[in-house]
């Protein structure tokens, strides 16, 4: 470790002692603390001072200096039955990286794409996009970001430092992050952001809400918040003039594709798999009721991923023989571990926030909001979730505003579950987390193949704002003006 940083990263724990000696947060010594362990994880998290699963580690921390819960239930902080769910579906994408159905999926969408940068563009989005409804932001620039920089080699980006250089190439690169992180909301699965908020909210209303609820509550702002960042790649961003156009990139994709040949053993299991459980689960309204008892709980999204993830590792492949579809290399080389800590961390640190009765605190400090009224409370909780997440892990920034939202919105309108509309709200708005290198996986991994950083702050802090915009505006036709039940009722009543 490089001793120049030590300093920096004393700033965390400082801010717990800063926290624990200021009444301002709290009467209590428990809620102040709850405090210091949330602008302690904040500030690792926004600065990376240090690894970003290390800052999930800090309630681990805490409690061996000053143990405000038993030792023995820390660990319990960090449980979550939805686990199954987020490593049944990361390991079946792992699969679909090792034998290119990533791949060919991707190049049978961009081989209908002319070589026009600005359109190359927008495609990379739209098909990233898409892609994240249905997985987190870090597997999606995982897969796609290679594609796109073979791509970009081919055009004549080579070098990390051309790519850096090139507007017209950087976009590319933006776009794949962008993509992989706008999608994110539409389902449960769509990334860490979308499954912490799944997660505490089916306890606040303890029971399930379905796939299907979710998807038709957010896809409508999904596809136009994504039309909207279209327009904003494509007029707003523009490339050199003598960057107009890529050389060959379009005859790139289909000579790749006419390579790969017919679709494999391996493809078709990984992902006419995948694609029956999505359908399952889609349609889990319609059967759930039905096929009831110990012996269909199996059947459960977050089980059945996790029992396919499973028999992928004992289904040989006609490929390679010897290797199943899945294997630990495989694992190894593309399951995002990440996900294991920021997720958790993420999950802890909304437990510890409610646990320490910090949570009650921020929640009377938001009630100005609440009583200013709901068209106000609407803009401050958009704009909030959406600033948040653009410093913080999108991840991490729902596990710190989720619980806040749903103890200060409880009884908003005089509804027994006031809080499942501004659940809504923050949950949509938590997605557009695009400026900041650290604040999606897939951001990080652009940037490492040679996005250029500041092009992404800047613009990304301008597409942030549009987004947050035309969240605002719909919850407030939706929510503030027309009061929908689709939205401010609890899902399935």
């Amino acid at each position: 470790m490089d001793t120049r940083q030590l300093p920096k990263i004393m700033i965390g724990p400082l801010l717990l002692l800063i926290a624990l000696m200021l009444p301002f947060f709290g009467e209590s010594l428990t809620a102040r603390l709850g405090f210091g362990i949330l602008f302690w994880m904040v500030y690792w998290w926004v600065t990376a001072v240090v690894d970003m699963k290390i800052t999930c580690l800090v309630p681990i921390i805490v409690v061996a200096f000053y143990p405000f819960i038993p030792r023995e239930d820390v660990l319990k902080l960090y449980m979550h039955r939805d686990l199954f769910l987020i490593v049944g579906a990361s390991l079946i994408t792992s699969a679909w990286i090792r034998w290119d159905l990533a791949k060919r999926v991707s190049l049978n969408f961009l081989s209908y794409f002319s070589n026009n940068t600005r359109v190359q563009a927008v495609g990379w989005f739209w098909l990233c996009g898409i892609a994240s409804f249905i997985m987190g932001n870090t597997p999606v620039g995982a897969i796609f970001t290679p594609i796109a920089v073979a791509a970009l080699f081919y055009a004549g980006y080579k070098t990390f430092q051309q790519r850096y250089d090139s507007k017209a190439a950087s976009n590319v690169l933006v776009a794949v992050a962008w993509g992989a992180s706008i999608g994110g909301m539409t389902t449960p699965l769509g990334g860490g952001q979308a499954m912490v908020t799944w997660s505490f909210f089916n306890d606040y209303l303890g029971r399930e809400i379905f796939f299907l609820d979710w998807t038709l509550r957010m896809l409508p702002l999904s596809l136009l918040v994504m039309a909207a960042v279209s327009l904003v790649i494509y007029y707003v961003m523009k490339p050199d003039p003598e960057e107009e156009r890529f050389k060959g990139t379009r005859d790139f994709y289909r000579q790749e594709l006419k390579d790969m040949g017919p679709m494999s053993f391996e493809e078709k299991i990984c992902g006419y798999g995948f694609l029956t459980i999505i359908i399952l689960a889609i349609a889990r309204p319609l059967y759930v009721d039905i096929l009831t008892g110990p012996s269909f709980q199996w059947m459960h999204p977050a089980h059945m991923f996790f029992i396919f993830a499973m028999l992928l590792f004992v289904i040989p492949s006609k490929q390679e023989k010897g290797e199943a579809l899945l294997s630990v290399p495989t694992v190894v080389q593309n399951f995002p571990a990440a996900i294991l800590f920021i997720w958790p961390g993420a999950v802890a640190l909304g437990r510890v926030l409610s646990k320490t009765g910090a949570d009650v605190v921020l929640a009377g400090w938001i009630q100005p909001i609440i009583d200013a009224g709901t068209i106000t409370a609407i803009i401050g909780i958009s704009a909030g979730s959406t600033l948040l997440s653009q410093f913080a892990t999108d991840t991490a920034a729902a596990g710190i505003l989720i619980p806040i939202v749903m103890e200060a919105f409880n009884d908003w309108a005089g509804l027994e579950k006031g809080s499942v509309a501004f659940i809504w709200i923050a949950a949509a708005s938590l997605s557009w987390s695009f400026a900041v290198v650290s604040a999606t996986g897939a951001q990080a991994i652009v940037a490492g193949f040679g996005s250029n950083i500041k092009r992404m702050f800047i613009y990304g802090m301008l597409v942030a704002f549009v987004c947050s915009i035309i969240t605002i505006l719909y919850f407030v036709i939706t929510i503030g003006i027309l009061k929908l039940p689709f939205y401010t009722m609890p899902p399935g009543l």
